[in-house]
């Protein structure tokens, strides 16, 4: 189910400068390398339904994903422009990346420092990713590798929160509130059209709850806890999985709401 509307999002980006905040955003950012191979194990794609509200729609001859990874989303990308360049700091990522993705060009550099030229770029794509850039820096950087009329589209993978055992979850895993990619301000309005936003539901399927236990310890905010406090975490999410009929079956189906944001290059 796709549910299409045009609007702003409330909520400033996270980490202001020089705030206890910015440090933990910063740590929470590098700690992905770490864990490349469970990433790319682990985490979902992107339904098509979601690309296509982004890609469908004009020629696309050359696709950046920014923020890449392992290259969840840009496996995705494949066929749909006649070339995908992969960008991202991280060289385990990246190296998971080349090694799935042979076709795809892996590129060294960052949302702030991406090393293409001005305006070779159709479409600009980023899952999971845009909350860890540092705007305004990486928005204008984005506009300056993008053509005009060219699309920027940003994507993230957020479980359902409006299923019982998701919001027990967070809180076994203790993140009560919400992801930091639920905060988001408009791109710069001299830069980029207006903002439109969509959401598509899916669901990401996982080997019986060891599956469930092991994608929580890809998600940042666990994976830099302790060992102490990662098996603290484990224990809650093993007494979770006993109090959920779905948790207990070979395959555990996690519902998801991947959110869409895009616009386009002035």
């Amino acid at each position: 189910m796709t549910d299409r509307r045009r609007s702003s999002c409330d909520g400033d980006p996270p980490g202001s400068a020089g705030t206890r905040q910015d440090v933990r955003h910063a740590v929470f950012a590098r700690s992905f390398g770490a864990q490349a191979a469970r990433y790319d194990r682990t985490r979902p794609s992107y339904p098509a339904a979601a690309l296509d509200l982004v890609l469908a729609s004009g020629t696309h001859r050359r696709i950046l994903d920014i923020g890449a990874g392992t290259g969840k989303l840009t496996a995705a990308l494949l066929g749909r422009g006649a070339e995908v360049v992969a960008v991202d700091p991280d060289p385990q990522m990246l190296a998971v990346l080349a090694a799935r993705l042979p076709q795809v060009r892996p590129v060294a550099g960052a949302a702030e420092r991406i090393p293409l030229r001005d305006g070779v770029i159709d479409a600009i794509v980023a899952g999971q990713a845009f909350h860890w850039f540092r705007r305004p820096d990486a928005e204008h950087e984005l506009a300056r590798v993008l053509r005009p009329g060219g699309v920027l589209g940003l994507f993230w993978n957020l479980p359902d929160r409006g299923v019982e055992w998701v919001r027990a979850l967070y809180w076994a895993t203790g993140k009560p509130e919400l992801p930091w990619s639920e905060q988001f301000d408009q791109l710069d309005g001299a830069l980029f059209t207006e903002l439109e936003q969509a959401s598509v539901r899916s669901e990401h399927l996982l080997p019986g709850p060891d599956g469930l236990r092991e994608l929580v310890h890809t998600w940042s905010w666990v994976s830099t806890r302790s060992k102490a406090e990662q098996d603290a975490i484990d224990d809650r999410i093993r007494i979770l999985t006993t109090q959920y009929a779905e948790l207990q079956a070979p395959t555990v189906a996690l519902p998801l709401r991947t959110q869409v944001l895009w616009q386009h290059r002035r």
